[in-house]
Protein backbone atom coordinates (compact mmCIF):
# COMPACT_ATOMS: atom_id res chain seq x y z
CA UNK A 1 0.00 0.00 0.00
CA UNK A 2 2.68 2.49 0.98
CA UNK A 3 4.95 1.39 -2.11
CA UNK A 4 1.54 2.52 -3.96
CA UNK A 5 1.07 5.83 -2.77
CA UNK A 6 4.77 6.41 -3.23
CA UNK A 7 4.60 5.37 -6.95
CA UNK A 8 1.14 7.76 -7.40
CA UNK A 9 2.61 10.96 -5.70
CA UNK A 10 6.18 10.18 -7.80
CA UNK A 11 3.94 10.17 -11.12
CA UNK A 12 1.92 13.18 -10.00
CA UNK A 13 5.23 15.53 -9.36
CA UNK A 14 6.48 14.14 -12.18
CA UNK A 15 3.55 15.39 -14.64
CA UNK A 16 3.22 18.44 -12.32
CA UNK A 17 7.11 19.61 -12.51
CA UNK A 18 6.73 18.80 -16.43
CA UNK A 19 3.58 20.95 -17.16
CA UNK A 20 5.05 23.44 -15.29
CA UNK A 21 8.17 23.37 -16.66
CA UNK A 22 6.12 23.49 -20.47
CA UNK A 23 4.26 26.94 -19.55
CA UNK A 24 7.36 28.57 -18.27
CA UNK A 25 8.69 30.39 -21.09
CA UNK A 26 12.43 30.85 -21.17
CA UNK A 27 14.36 33.52 -22.41
CA UNK A 28 17.58 33.70 -25.22
CA UNK A 29 19.08 37.07 -25.19
CA UNK A 30 21.92 38.20 -27.07
CA UNK A 31 24.29 41.47 -27.38
CA UNK A 32 25.44 42.17 -30.47
CA UNK A 33 27.67 45.02 -31.39
CA UNK A 34 29.22 43.96 -34.93
CA UNK A 35 28.15 45.17 -38.38
CA UNK A 36 25.15 45.58 -39.67
CA UNK A 37 25.99 42.90 -42.62
CA UNK A 38 26.85 40.27 -40.45
CA UNK A 39 23.58 40.46 -38.11
CA UNK A 40 21.53 38.45 -40.04
CA UNK A 41 23.66 35.51 -39.90
CA UNK A 42 23.17 33.88 -36.97
CA UNK A 43 20.06 31.58 -35.92
CA UNK A 44 17.87 34.63 -35.22
CA UNK A 45 14.91 32.24 -34.87
CA UNK A 46 16.39 31.15 -31.55
CA UNK A 47 16.36 34.49 -29.90
CA UNK A 48 14.05 36.28 -27.55
CA UNK A 49 15.80 39.17 -27.85
CA UNK A 50 18.57 41.11 -29.61
CA UNK A 51 20.37 43.96 -27.81
CA UNK A 52 22.77 46.44 -29.51
CA UNK A 53 25.82 47.14 -27.97
CA UNK A 54 26.47 49.93 -27.27
CA UNK A 55 24.59 53.01 -26.77
CA UNK A 56 26.22 55.95 -24.98
CA UNK A 57 25.61 59.37 -23.21
CA UNK A 58 25.99 62.58 -24.88
CA UNK A 59 25.45 65.18 -22.03
CA UNK A 60 22.10 63.35 -20.31
CA UNK A 61 20.95 62.18 -23.15
CA UNK A 62 21.34 58.26 -24.96
CA UNK A 63 23.31 58.74 -27.87
CA UNK A 64 24.45 56.72 -31.08
CA UNK A 65 27.67 57.25 -31.89
CA UNK A 66 27.88 56.91 -35.51
CA UNK A 67 26.25 55.37 -39.14
CA UNK A 68 27.53 52.61 -38.34
CA UNK A 69 26.06 52.00 -35.38
CA UNK A 70 22.88 53.37 -37.00
CA UNK A 71 22.77 50.80 -39.83
CA UNK A 72 23.25 48.34 -37.29
CA UNK A 73 20.53 49.04 -35.00
CA UNK A 74 18.19 48.91 -38.05
CA UNK A 75 19.17 46.01 -39.73
CA UNK A 76 18.55 44.14 -36.15
CA UNK A 77 15.08 45.81 -36.09
CA UNK A 78 14.73 44.08 -39.35
CA UNK A 79 15.07 40.57 -38.09
CA UNK A 80 11.90 40.79 -36.91
CA UNK A 81 10.66 39.69 -40.48
CA UNK A 82 12.18 36.98 -39.55
CA UNK A 83 11.21 36.71 -36.12
CA UNK A 84 8.21 38.60 -35.49
CA UNK A 85 8.29 37.59 -31.46
CA UNK A 86 11.92 38.88 -31.36
CA UNK A 87 12.73 42.34 -29.18
CA UNK A 88 15.26 44.27 -29.91
CA UNK A 89 16.84 46.90 -27.40
CA UNK A 90 19.31 49.17 -27.20
CA UNK A 91 21.95 49.03 -24.50
CA UNK A 92 23.58 51.62 -22.98
CA UNK A 93 27.46 51.48 -21.24
CA UNK A 94 28.85 48.39 -20.80
CA UNK A 95 32.62 47.91 -19.54
CA UNK A 96 33.58 51.50 -20.28
CA UNK A 97 30.73 53.41 -21.43
CA UNK A 98 29.20 54.83 -18.43
CA UNK A 99 31.44 57.16 -17.92
CA UNK A 100 29.10 60.49 -16.76
CA UNK A 101 26.18 58.03 -15.63
CA UNK A 102 26.26 58.82 -12.10
CA UNK A 103 25.98 62.64 -12.74
CA UNK A 104 23.30 62.02 -15.11
CA UNK A 105 21.05 60.06 -12.70
CA UNK A 106 22.06 61.49 -9.45
CA UNK A 107 19.51 64.79 -10.75
CA UNK A 108 15.96 64.79 -11.50
CA UNK A 109 16.75 66.91 -14.63
CA UNK A 110 19.78 64.47 -15.80
CA UNK A 111 16.96 61.36 -15.61
CA UNK A 112 14.38 63.27 -17.19
CA UNK A 113 16.39 64.21 -20.24
CA UNK A 114 17.41 60.43 -20.13
CA UNK A 115 14.19 59.23 -20.35
CA UNK A 116 13.49 61.65 -23.24
CA UNK A 117 15.98 60.50 -25.26
CA UNK A 118 15.85 56.99 -24.80
CA UNK A 119 12.08 57.15 -26.09
CA UNK A 120 12.49 59.43 -28.87
CA UNK A 121 15.58 56.87 -29.87
CA UNK A 122 13.63 53.56 -29.22
CA UNK A 123 10.77 55.61 -31.47
CA UNK A 124 13.01 56.70 -34.02
CA UNK A 125 14.35 53.01 -34.75
CA UNK A 126 10.85 51.26 -33.62
CA UNK A 127 13.03 49.24 -31.05
CA UNK A 128 11.32 47.67 -28.00
CA UNK A 129 13.50 49.27 -25.19
CA UNK A 130 16.41 49.67 -23.89
CA UNK A 131 19.05 48.10 -21.35
CA UNK A 132 21.05 49.92 -18.93
CA UNK A 133 24.43 48.07 -18.75
CA UNK A 134 25.76 50.88 -15.89
CA UNK A 135 29.34 49.04 -14.75
CA UNK A 136 29.22 49.76 -12.08
CA UNK A 137 26.72 52.15 -9.43
CA UNK A 138 28.44 52.92 -6.04
CA UNK A 139 31.50 50.49 -6.32
CA UNK A 140 34.58 51.05 -8.85
CA UNK A 141 34.23 49.90 -12.56
CA UNK A 142 36.23 51.11 -15.40
CA UNK A 143 39.61 53.39 -14.64
CA UNK A 144 38.58 56.89 -13.99
CA UNK A 145 34.51 56.69 -14.26
CA UNK A 146 33.15 58.63 -11.70
CA UNK A 147 31.07 56.72 -8.77
CA UNK A 148 29.96 57.29 -5.32
CA UNK A 149 27.69 55.88 -2.54
CA UNK A 150 24.20 57.60 -3.88
CA UNK A 151 24.52 55.88 -6.90
CA UNK A 152 23.14 52.60 -4.98
CA UNK A 153 19.56 54.33 -3.67
CA UNK A 154 16.82 54.02 -6.00
CA UNK A 155 16.24 56.44 -8.71
CA UNK A 156 13.28 56.74 -10.96
CA UNK A 157 13.56 57.47 -14.34
CA UNK A 158 10.04 59.03 -15.52
CA UNK A 159 8.55 58.14 -19.10
CA UNK A 160 8.57 60.41 -21.80
CA UNK A 161 5.93 63.14 -20.67
CA UNK A 162 4.85 63.55 -24.44
CA UNK A 163 4.66 59.33 -24.55
CA UNK A 164 1.63 57.74 -23.98
CA UNK A 165 1.86 54.41 -22.15
CA UNK A 166 2.48 51.15 -24.23
CA UNK A 167 3.92 47.47 -24.39
CA UNK A 168 7.66 49.14 -24.60
CA UNK A 169 9.94 49.68 -22.09
CA UNK A 170 10.66 53.10 -23.92
CA UNK A 171 6.92 53.95 -23.63
CA UNK A 172 6.08 52.20 -20.42
CA UNK A 173 7.04 53.98 -17.13
CA UNK A 174 10.87 53.50 -16.50
CA UNK A 175 11.98 51.11 -13.96
CA UNK A 176 14.02 52.23 -10.87
CA UNK A 177 17.70 52.20 -11.38
CA UNK A 178 19.84 51.00 -8.91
Amino acid sequence: MGLKIFLSFAVFLFTATNISAQSKKFRVVAYYGGRATMVDSFPIEKLTHIIFSFAHLKGNELHINNARDTATIQAMIKLKTRNPELKVLISLGGWSGCATCSDVFSSKKGRKDFARSASQLCKYFGADGIDLDWEYPAIVGFPGHKYQPSDKTGKTIEKDPGQKAGNNFCSRRFQTIY
